[in-house]
């Protein structure tokens, strides 16, 4: 909502909530698809945010001194049996 034309707001990826971490997935998975990972939902979509712009520059321009680095998590996500 503070964002309403961030790339998060437009697309609306997936929130999954898994050990202490926010993901935000947009794709079939992980590996394909875009993700945003942080221990709250703001931090994720705003992972999201920073992982899908990345993805819409040419590789090899360098990104702005002025965005401070963000932690990153590998986190492998499972699909919980069905009852």
């Amino acid at each position: 909502m503070e964002h309403p034309g961030s790339p998060a707001a437009v697309r609306r990826p997936q929130l999954f909530f898994r050990g202490d971490l926010w993901i935000a997935l947009l794709g079939p998975n992980v590996e394909e698809g875009i993700v945003g990972i942080g221990s709250t939902v703001s931090a994720a979509l705003g992972a999201f945010d920073t992982q899908y712009l990345a993805g819409q520059r040419p590789p090899n321009e360098k990104i702005r001194s002025s965005i401070k680095a963000r932690q990153s998590y590998t986190v492998q996500l499972r699909r919980l049996p069905e009852c």
